[in-house]
């Protein structure tokens, strides 16, 4: 695991269920199933294809559940505690989040890592009071990432 996706679940409390939006090859999931095996651990794919890939990576061995749907939609009464998204675009981010801001506002916390345009991210944040709880700055590959947790409410 790369310093990247450590810096996401160093920040990510203890505690589920959890949901990796996005989850793209799974690795994140993963580690968080593997953290915490008692606890439910989803992760998403906002298409049949990628969610396709994401099954076959992971296997039904891993214990993570893969749904697929857009942002926050396929959460929509599992009772998480908390998500990450990251790996997307700051606009991006934001978006998922004024979209599924409902949704959002019913978890314990977020984390975010915007891969570019943080500040979109930072300043929909600021708008809608959401104040980092933590923040940590990581490089990986010559490229610094800005990684927030979040508490909706």
């Amino acid at each position: 695991m790369g310093p990247r996706l450590r810096a996401l679940l160093d920040l990510c409390p203890p505690g589920g269920p959890v949901a990796d939006v996005g989850s793209g090859h799974g690795r994140l999931a993963l580690e968080l199933k593997r953290r915490a095996p008692h606890l439910e651990v989803y992760a998403t794919e906002l298409r049949a294809g990628p969610a396709g890939e994401l099954r076959r990576l992971l296997s039904d061995r891993s214990g993570v559940r893969i749904l697929e749907g857009e942002g926050l939609v396929p959460l929509a009464g599992l009772g998480c505690r908390g998500a990450v998204i990251a790996g997307m675009g700051g606009n991006t981010l934001a978006r998922i989040l004024e979209r599924d801001r409902e949704l959002a506002r019913q978890l314990d916390w977020i984390c975010l890592q915007p891969a570019q345009r943080r500040g979109r991210l930072e300043d929909w944040l600021q708008a809608e009071r959401w104040y980092p709880c933590e923040q940590r700055q990581v490089v990986e590959r010559g490229h610094a990432y800005q990684t927030y947790l979040v508490a909706p409410r």
